[in-house]
């Protein structure tokens, strides 16, 4: 499929479970650059992506928005000890408290998140490895964040895009990246689930490291420029087939 034929349209009507159409409040305009969907206020006043609290993905794994990673109450009530602030503006606010990693991504179409996804990766297994919870966020917790917390999944745990999104969805039902965004983690998607590689399950980003060392673009492990060709997928939305099956911790 080439994502330059047809844009937004084309990529909306061969992936519709990828897209959601958001409803502006009546007489107000979102905007620009900003992550929208999700962002209604409500009876309260509060921002939807704001309400709540961190989600949790996986049980080291936690996704929000800004405004929950300036709740330190909060973050120590989940135990988290790191936080991976996507975003290039969003203050660090605890810096003598937890171990901080910024991604300095903007949320529009010209981002190479992809670039990110191996840096993010490795740094969210150091944070398992080390027996800590790590909060993902960045403004909104709607397209940046929740793209990082995608790769990952795809990564470790070996699902396509589908899989992962309906797996994230559930858990935090604004996520919405961006159109770009979307493409990348389809391109990732061909380059970690190809038959022709294999990728270590101990330590799934170092096989992805290796190859990237014989690529001829020397600053980025993927680079993604449309047009992209990427493969529809037949098989229905399974995690039967996984070898670990993606798991939470039990609810209190």
């Amino acid at each position: 499929m080439d994502l330059s034929v047809g844009g937004y349209e084309r990529f909306s009507s061969e992936y519709p479970e990828f897209c959601v159409k958001a409803k502006s409040p009546s007489g107000i305009l979102s905007p620009p650059n900003v992550e929208t969907p999700g962002t209604s206020l409500s009876a309260c006043g509060t921002p939807l992506h704001d309400q709540g609290g961190p989600v949790e993905i996986l049980p080291f794994l936690y996704l929000g928005s800004a405004y929950h990673a300036s709740k330190k109450d909060t973050l120590d009530a989940m135990g988290i000890t790191a936080l991976l602030n996507v975003s290039s503006n969003c203050p660090n606010h605890f810096e003598d408290h937890y171990q901080y990693k910024c991604i300095p991504v903007e949320d529009n179409q010209k981002t190479d998140i992809s670039f990110w996804f191996m840096e993010a990766i490795e740094y969210i297994d150091s944070v398992k490895k080390g027996d800590g919870r790590i909060l993902v966020h960045c403004q909104a917790g709607i397209s940046r964040s929740a793209t990082i917390c995608l790769a990952y999944l795809m990564m470790t745990k070996r699902v396509r895009l589908e899989e992962a999104f309906e797996f994230v969805k559930q858990k935090r039902s604004i996520i919405s990246p961006n159109f770009s965004f979307m493409g990348q983690l389809l391109q990732f998607e061909t380059q970690i689930l190809a038959p022709s590689r294999s990728v270590k399950a101990t330590s799934p980003s170092a096989a992805l490291r290796e190859q990237s060392k014989s690529s001829s673009t020397p600053t980025s492990q993927f680079v993604f420029s449309f047009p992209v060709s990427v493969s529809v997928h037949s098989t229905p939305s399974s995690l039967s087939y996984l070898p670990k099956p993606i798991t939470t911790s039990p609810t209190y």
